[in-house]
């Protein structure tokens, strides 16, 4: 990301000699300054947990920034609750209940209430991180189950136009729009030879199930645009 942002200072967990890359932790206030950010555009890439902790750094450093992005995830949605009768698949929008039984989710809302854009991002793939190299690892279980994705050039495109555009307080679906049965996206990499032709895949008669992720409100967002498929 910091390629497509060349005047931006950029934080690793470690220090680090590489140009306008910074030292931070969250757990570790002396870092919290590094960089100096008010006034500034601030995109959180990383987890934002635990809640405490997230809202002491918010008052101390990010009150006073121009904008705040924050990258959670589409897990975030609640799922029904064990036991209870479900969909196989369920279609989930900006508008649907969160889990903020987790963490990172509720810390997450407490910023979107504070001015944040959350930007719930489907399943990365990209350079390092190929779907087909998944599936032929035996990484994927359940060919049944819906994947979301999104290519990471995409997620970058749209965090630029929030920058450009900020939508304080919103949250937004990031995805392909292409929901899609693991066993469905198999299939497809066989016929191209991206994976063995005797790829075991379990669940490849069963009824598909797992969240669908709406993304119309990103698309109105970026009209014309088209998103990568893996």
């Amino acid at each position: 990301m910091l390629a497509r942002f060349p005047h931006a200072d950029g934080t690793h967990r470690q220090r680090s000699d590489a140009p306008r890359t910074h030292e931070f932790r969250l757990q570790d206030p002396d870092t919290w300054c590094h960089p100096p950010l008010g006034g500034r555009s601030v995109v959180w890439t990383f987890p934002a947990a635990p809640v405490g902790l997230v809202q002491r750094f918010h008052e101390a450093m990010l009150a006073q920034v121009s904008a705040l992005i924050v990258l959670g995830s589409t897990s975030a949605y609640r799922l029904p609750p064990s036991g209870e009768p479900a969909e196989a698949t369920a279609t989930v929008d900006e508008s649907s209940p969160l889990d903020t039984d987790q963490p990172r989710v509720a810390a997450e809302e407490w910023l979107r209430t504070r001015g944040a854009t959350i930007l719930q991002l489907a399943g990365i793939f990209g350079p390092g991180r190929d779907p087909a190299a998944w599936l032929q690892a035996g990484r994927i279980r359940d060919g049944a189950k819906i994947v979301n994705l999104v290519h990471v050039d995409d997620v970058v495109h749209v965090i630029a136009h929030v920058l450009a555009h900020p939508l304080p307080g919103q949250r937004i679906n990031v995805g392909n729009g292409e929901p899609v049965a693991w066993r469905t996206l198999a299939a497809t990499m066989k016929r191209q030879g991206r994976v063995a032709q005797d790829l075991p895949l379990a669940g490849s008669g069963s009824q598909t199930h797992g969240k669908r992720v709406d993304v119309r409100r990103l698309q109105a967002l970026l009209p014309g645009h088209a998103f990568r498929r893996p």
